[in-house]
């Protein structure tokens, strides 16, 4: 009976660390990974800076934690969807609103978090409830550009908060 007892423990607990995780990239680690119709608020934004060459826009954020002696700007990173590229148009610090003026951090802020936003071809993205799309480091070198995420779709939801994101994510990342 003991075996059993621990064999389902073992089992439930390999389900719950599948269910939140992060994941290693180049800057530091990705805590979160959503999809939202809903634009967030962005202070400075230029619609000329990005323009959008398509009819219906879904937002992606993903919010990440930064090494210690690293940046980051809205420069270092894209995100492929479906075979198509889309650059970061906006950043911020935890939940304070995007600016888009403000490209790049040089310095953290330790115990800090930081989102990085996206604007997707709605016709070609968010289409189901969960969806993998690729980081792409935009600096070199090549090798370990890229890094798969599975992204929440949101819907007509907001955006989690940052400070509702656990230190250790809540990705959700199926065990091999």
């Amino acid at each position: 009976m003991k075996k059993i007892s621990l064999i389902l423990l073992l089992t439930l607990f390999g389900v719950i660390s599948s269910e939140s995780a992060t994941l290693p990239f180049r800057s530091g680690k990705v805590l979160a990974a959503e999809l939202s119709k809903i634009k967030p608020n962005i202070i400075g934004e230029d619609p000329l800076a990005f323009p959008l060459p398509f009819s219906q826009t879904i937002y992606a954020e993903i919010t990440v934690k930064i090494d210690a002696g690293r940046g980051i700007s809205i420069h270092d990173y894209s995100l492929d969807a479906f075979g198509r590229r889309y650059p970061c148009i906006a950043l911020r610090v935890n939940d304070e609103n995007f600016n888009a003026e403000n490209w790049a951090v040089k310095r953290i802020v330790p115990n800090a978090t930081y989102t990085l936003l996206f604007v997707l071809d709605a016709t070609r993205v968010g289409l189901t409830n969960q969806e993998n799309y690729t980081l792409h480091a935009e600096f070199p070198p090549q090798e370990n550009a890229d890094c798969k995420i599975p992204f929440t779709n949101r819907g007509n939801s907001k955006f989690s908060s940052s400070r509702s994101i656990p230190s250790d994510g809540n990705l959700r990342v199926v065990a091999p």
